[in-house]
């Protein structure tokens, strides 16, 4: 089996005893960790030395995730080339363009896949792919689209994880649940190399963003629900950790422009006629499990294996 995190550290499925369950488990730190892109240079460098004749393909949206990924692929000194996924009519330009900028400003082969994004929910493609890795999200389902279509080895960004403290224990914003863990479900099946969630690939790099000092009041058991972990946090994050990054003015998914699209076509707002016509049947074909277990080690949170 190849290779998807270090030493496939990660790992994920349904709980053999309850179906109703889904279970990720972390590897435990081997060493004491660096600063996140000092831990994210290392982790380029290890892809690199695994696949020294392949090409690596970073697949970037137009957020500070993809920027960071490609910062310590450049800092690593290791060739690569990016690919964006580019919807028919420009529904996604608003959010690819600022790291089409980054790459051009920085020298980096980049080259477009295209999407007519409408099509690909109309004719009913999304639910084929959809279908093939049980997949609940129209979004994911274009990206597992995206995959077929690029050569080398894929490397998706993914993002940090943050602990906070839920009246009894604790969850880790950003974990893989069962809907992500759909980018690991495809290298599996087609048996390709590939790195699902770069920020994931070795628990040094996982535990690096723990130490920060924007993660104090998350150790102190001071932030008790996701909304209370931001935006805002994320991006202090990679910049504690040594990433030369400024945030967004505005999170986006590339898809805002496709969920209007469906607005203003059924008279409805928010994107409830885009979740009606190709979320909810998803979920319906595939049910997100009851509960979600987490299984990290503890020395996540001292930063070192003693």
């Amino acid at each position: 089996m190849h290779e998807l995190t270090f030493q496939n550290h990660f790992n994920f499925g349904r709980n053999p005893e309850d179906e109703s369950e889904f279970l990720v488990s972390f590897g435990p730190l081997q060493r004491p960790c660096r600063t996140p892109m000092m831990e994210s240079v290392s982790a380029a460098q290890s892809i690199y030395n695994q696949n020294p004749n392949k090409k690596l393909n970073l697949l970037l949206s137009g957020g500070i995730d993809s920027e960071c990924m490609a910062q310590a692929f450049i800092a690593a000194k290791v060739p690569f080339q990016a690919t964006f996924m580019r919807f028919k009519n420009n529904m996604n330009a608003f959010d690819i363009q600022t790291n089409i900028d980054f790459c051009q400003r920085n020298n980096i082969k980049y080259s477009f896949v295209d999407l007519d994004i409408i099509e690909f929910l109309e004719s009913g493609e999304y639910l084929k792919v959809s279908n093939k890795y049980e997949c609940q999200s129209p979004q994911l389902a274009a990206h597992l689209w995206l995959l077929d279509q690029v050569e080398g080895i894929p490397i998706l960004g993914g993002n940090p994880m943050a602990p906070i403290w839920k009246k009894d224990h604790w969850f880790f914003i950003g974990a893989p649940g069962e809907l992500h863990s759909t980018y690991f479900k495809y290298f599996l099946e087609n048996n390709r190399l590939g790195v699902p969630f770069f920020f994931l690939y070795t628990p040094e790099l996982i535990a690096s963003f723990f130490s920060l000092p924007i993660m104090k009041s998350c150790l102190q058991k001071e932030v008790n629900s996701e909304s209370d972990y931001t935006y805002e946090h994320k991006c202090q994050s990679y910049i504690q950790g040594g990433f030369n990054v400024q945030p967004r003015h505005d999170k986006f998914t590339g898809f805002e422009l496709v969920r209007k699209h469906y607005d203003e076509r059924e008279g409805t707002q928010h994107g409830i006629a885009f979740n009606r016509l190709f979320r909810e049947p998803l979920e319906k074909l595939f049910p997100f499990p009851e509960s979600y277990k987490q299984l990290v080690p503890q020395n996540y949170f001292s930063g070192s294996p003693e």
